[in-house]
């Protein structure tokens, strides 16, 4: 039996096929996932901007959308500032264009109006209450329909970010690394604000980058609050995002923390700390160490399965391993341990009667969670190989590590070192 059929078959019987599983997770990233649904009447005027006709069509001019966005905000704020009737059509900003947010969601119920700036950019976001847009490494949002906890007007400006902040912190520290969050300060004004840092990993490139993140809430009239983010991306950055950068701090009153040395010793602090391994292959949701002279195939992986063997080349190994995982609602590894007879049943259905003995063990607890190992000996008169599948789950994300060996290869030398050395995220 040549090697490419075992693998076919390997790769036709994947686990994941017992029980109903996802494809992908939310973002945690996206600082508008946790916002409250917009109201009917949010929705409806959200359509209505989406298919705003050009001003030549409806028969306004610019001018006059700007008078009805300063009329229908009632503000104290003076100058070209966030809040101010001045806001409202100034061309004066270099790399800030405006835009017009609105909310309903007011104490009153009266429909409010703010005159926004965001980074001139062909790709920014304008829609109901929300305003996003990135240039030179600087990804700007302001959001006046923020979701906060519930009945946030009971808490203070600083009770409420803290716990916004903690919220989203909870989705990044699945994806990210080296996560560092700041105290929440009140300032002068009555605002509240957040520093948050962290490294991100692009699995493609095999490198880390550097993040640094302000969060800014301040309670505006009737009941509004208006939370903006600046999220930078350090190595997007060029020698004119600080003009950009002060542009923001001026309209929107509020210092921004960050300089050109923030990427250097973010990078530093990260690569001195025990989060960070250099001898791992970091897969972006688990990264573990293999022996020496082990690589990825780059011609046998996929964005979803990820293969090794000796010298990157699967072709020509007697030992390979391939890496995956997915969401799932469901207990996979108690499934696969519950019932052995289906789970034997199962895999025989694939291989077609070329296996010649199957064995399903509980390892308990590993760094994929529980873990399930099924052992599967298959056969036909061009050889025999050994296909390994450890299976294990945290909470609903499954992890599977399938190891394949031919003719009696050894495996215990890689699986050692993996279970001794892997960390999932």
């Amino acid at each position: 039996m040549k090697k490419k059929s075992i693998a076919a078959f390997l790769a036709a019987s994947m686990v994941f096929g017992l029980t109903a599983c996802g494809s992908a997770t939310p973002s945690a990233s996206d600082v508008t996932s946790n916002r409250k649904p917009a109201s009917a009447d949010e929705q409806e005027e959200e359509v209505a901007e989406e298919l705003e006709l050009p001003d030549t069509l409806t028969g306004e001019t610019e001018a006059e959308e700007s008078e009805e966005a300063a009329e229908e905000t009632t503000t104290s704020a003076k100058g070209v500032v966030f809040g101010s009737k001045e806001a409202s059509g100034y061309t004066d900003f270099e790399y800030l264009m405006e835009a017009i947010i609105a909310t309903s969601e007011t104490k009153s119920g009266d429909k409010v109006s703010y005159s926004v700036y965001i980074p001139d950019d062909d790709y920014s976001s304008v829609s109901g209450a929300i305003a996003r847009s990135s240039r030179m490494g600087v990804t700007f949002e302001i959001d006046i329909n923020p979701y906060l906890q519930y009945e946030a007007e009971d808490y203070t400006v600083v009770e409420n970010l803290e716990e916004y902040v903690t919220s989203m912190m909870e989705y990044a520290s699945d994806s990210y690394y080296g996560i560092s969050v700041g105290e929440v300060q009140e300032l002068a004004d009555g605002s509240a604000i957040c520093e948050v840092s962290y490294m991100d990993y692009d699995s493609y490139d095999d490198v880390y980058y550097p993040y640094f993140e302000q969060y800014n809430l301040k309670e505006m009239e009737d009941g509004i609050y208006a939370l903006t983010v600046v999220e930078i991306d350090a190595d997007e950055t060029t020698g004119k995002t600080a003009d950009l950068i002060s542009e923001i701090e001026s309209f929107y009153q509020v210092d921004i923390n960050w300089d050109e040395s923030f990427a250097d010793t973010k990078r530093a602090e990260f690569e001195n700390s025990d989060e960070f391994n250099p001898d791992a292959f970091n897969l972006g949701f688990m990264s573990f160490e293999l022996p020496e002279g082990w690589a990825k195939d780059e011609e046998e992986s996929s964005y979803d399965e990820y293969v090794f063997a000796p010298d990157g080349n699967y072709a020509l190994a007697d030992v390979a391993i391939t890496v995956t995982n997915d969401w799932t609602s469901e207990d996979i590894v108690s499934a696969l341990l519950s019932d052995e007879e289906y789970t034997k049943t199962y895999f025989e259905s694939y291989f077609e009667g070329m296996m010649d003995d199957i064995t399903v063990e509980d390892m308990g607890e590993t760094f994929m969670g529980r873990t399930a190992k099924i052992t599967i000996e298959a056969s036909t008169d061009d050889g025999s190989g050994i296909l390994t599948y450890y299976m294990g789950q945290v909470d609903s994300e499954a992890y599977v590590i399938y190891v394949y060996s031919w003719e009696g290869a050894s495996t215990e030398e890689v699986v050692n070192t993996i279970f001794e050395t892997g960390v999932v995220k």
